[in-house]
């Protein structure tokens, strides 16, 4: 009878483990869509649209009803006033929270009661200065019933994109929990309550699953926190919660040390003391954790940057069009061999990408795995190599790999995963190495216009590079990229450390 039951257990764990989702993020893009930039984006349209309608009201007003000209130029100086109090009173009404801009119907009470009182507001501030002798109220009339449209047509089409971004997962947030005992149950549990709009759970880890169930709350438990780092190497991942017990700290303390070289958010959960109030807090699905960590460049600090390489990248690369044609040219004559170099290198996420370089030495003598540093009159250098190197030249083919989207302009520079710092491998002897790789890697770096470029001649000058790398991610902004690009014209003239 034992023997019965047990094999009857055994079959229903194998069926529920069967069962047990696996939930693969949906999203077609490299990563999601930032919630904190719709919601701004939608707030400067606002603005735009409530100046638009207020300059296409003189046009239609005075150019068609009344037939007037000249004057206008009073009227801008309420239009922008007008425009200011519209977006405040939307913004405190909270009309730009991502939840309510989810409410169609929500929106159109919304824009339509704020429109007509900041109107109201308008018009009695103008009563009260004596100012409203000077305006129309019929072009305030066409005014108010344009802004409102426009403000309406922004919703509607918003609804529709939202409703759009959602099929395709691109507005939820995919997050990895560590912890299957009782407190990731409960994290679990909260977290299913949200909709997979809104949070999508990719999996649940834990190094102790000889002693867990294989599936908890509906959810496998896919491996250990080993299998985790390799799961976020090859999954889009935006955030890691630990659901542990608090008491737990020391083992809290070796996974944050652990998880720290993953580009996300990590979270540690505290609902075990959900009921004391505190600060600093964050709240997902109501579940309230510490942020221990974000990854660098988010939101609208990866919107700009991707502008920025984009945009600057095109641009050079048409003005650099005709020299580098001339360098093709130059390599083709001087030696025999393909003009470009292509060889593996570290990229975001400790991704291994293919970086373009034009080539500087013979083809029997190019080292693909770049363990053979280059050192000052290597004879492997061809002629023409020594002159793209001094200055820098043979970089120029990493701008197809910035328009591709596997570096940046301004970044750590990526490595070969055969370099070496001292006797060991660069990533294995200096520490925080890997966090170079939460941001993409980079055509210049703060490194590189800091004097450290070329070859690495001892540990400490790899720890320096590495610390300068680290730098330069903590404090990213578009001026310092644009500082960093300046300043890397004035030392690849230089020629210094090039060789």
């Amino acid at each position: 009878m034992r023997q019965f039951v047990t094999d009857h257990s055994r079959t229903d764990a194998a069926a529920s483990y069967r069962a047990a989702r696996v939930v693969a993020p949906k999203r077609t893009r490299s990563s999601g869509i930032s919630r904190e930039v719709v919601c701004n984006t939608v707030q400067v349209l606002d603005f735009i649209g409530c100046v638009l309608g207020g300059v296409l009201a003189m046009v239609l007003y005075f150019g068609i009803v009344v037939e007037s000209n000249g004057g206008y130029a009073v009227y801008l100086y309420p239009i922008l006033v007008a425009s200011a109090i519209l977006s405040f009173a939307l913004y405190k009404s909270g009309s730009y929270d991502f939840k309510q801009l989810c409410d169609l119907g929500w929106q159109i009470r919304r824009v339509v009661l704020v429109s007509v009182i900041a109107m109201a507001l308008l018009s009695m501030m103008a009563f009260v200065t004596k100012e409203s002798e000077f305006y129309s109220r019929g072009w305030a009339i066409v005014w108010l019933v344009l802004t409102m449209t426009e403000l309406l047509m922004i919703r509607i089409v918003l609804a529709y994109m939202i409703e759009r971004w959602s099929r395709q997962g691109l507005l939820a947030r995919v997050v990895a929990v560590v912890g299957a005992d009782q407190v990731g149950e409960q994290l679990l549990a909260k977290l299913q309550l949200a909709g997979e709009n809104e949070i999508v759970v990719a999996g649940v880890f834990d190094d102790r699953r000889t002693r867990l169930p294989p599936v908890v709350s509906g959810y496998r438990v896919l491996g250990t926190t080993d299998d985790l780092i390799s799961f976020v190497r090859n999954t889009l991942i935006d955030e890691v919660v630990i659901a542990l017990p608090l008491r737990a700290e020391h083992r809290i303390g070796d996974l944050v040390v652990k998880l720290r070289s993953l580009p996300v958010d990590l979270r540690l959960s505290i609902d075990p003391i959900n009921s004391f109030p505190m600060r600093g807090i964050a709240e997902v699905a109501s579940a309230r954790m510490i942020e221990i960590l974000d990854r660098p460049m988010k939101n609208w600090s990866r919107v700009i940057k991707w502008l920025e390489d984009r945009i600057l990248s095109t641009i050079l690369l048409i003005v650099f069009m005709p020299l580098m044609a001339l360098v093709a040219l130059a390599i083709r004559l001087d030696s025999p061999g393909p003009i470009l170099f292509v060889q593996d290198r570290f990229g975001f996420n400790d991704k291994i990408i293919r970086v373009f370089k034009f080539r500087t030495m013979r083809v029997e003598n190019c080292d693909q795995s770049g363990a053979d540093r280059t050192v000052p009159g290597d004879s492997r250098v061809t002629r023409v190599g020594r002159i793209l190197r001094s200055l820098s030249l043979d970089e120029l083919p990493q701008l197809v790999n910035v328009l591709r989207g596997e570096m940046s302009l301004v970044g750590p520079r990526p490595h070969v995963p055969a370099m070496k710092a001292g006797e060991r491998l660069y990533h294995e002897a200096v520490d925080n190495y890997c966090l170079r790789h939460h941001v993409l890697p980079g055509l210049t770096g703060w490194a590189q216009v800091n004097n450290s470029r070329g070859q690495i001649d001892s540990l400490a000058s790899a720890r320096r590079r590495v610390a300068l790398d680290l730098y330069y991610i903590d404090n990213w902004s578009l001026w310092l990229d644009l500082k960093i690009l300046f300043m890397t014209a004035r030392v690849a003239l230089s020629g210094e450390n090039a060789y």
